[in-house]
């Protein structure tokens, strides 16, 4: 129980350093998952929304984008959940 006082009077700057680390770790995880498959395995068509696993990927690219465009209280380009093309896998990871 002490733990869990401990991290509700975690200040706001510490909980978003915090979240956005485990963002980090995740997407590390995700990349080096997706970058070891077998060649055209990330984008052979899958019965999902976004039809391959880095035009998925692209779209949680756009939504954070958004995201933080929003935390800053700035524009972005975007006008829909993810875009009419999706960049190569080394673009994403690069992003």
């Amino acid at each position: 129980m002490a733990k869990l006082g401990a991290e509700i009077s975690m200040s706001f700057s510490e909980t978003i350093k915090r979240l956005t680390g485990y963002k980090a770790w995740a997407n590390e995880i995700t990349f080096s998952a997706v970058k070891s498959l077998p060649e055209g395995e990330a984008t052979q068509e899958r019965k999902t929304r976004y039809k391959n696993m880095i035009y998925t990927l692209n779209h949680v690219y756009v939504i954070d984008c958004i995201f933080k465009a929003h935390l800053e209280n700035t524009s972005h380009p975007y006008t829909a959940r993810n875009t009419e093309t999706y960049p190569p896998l080394e673009e994403i990871c690069m992003l």
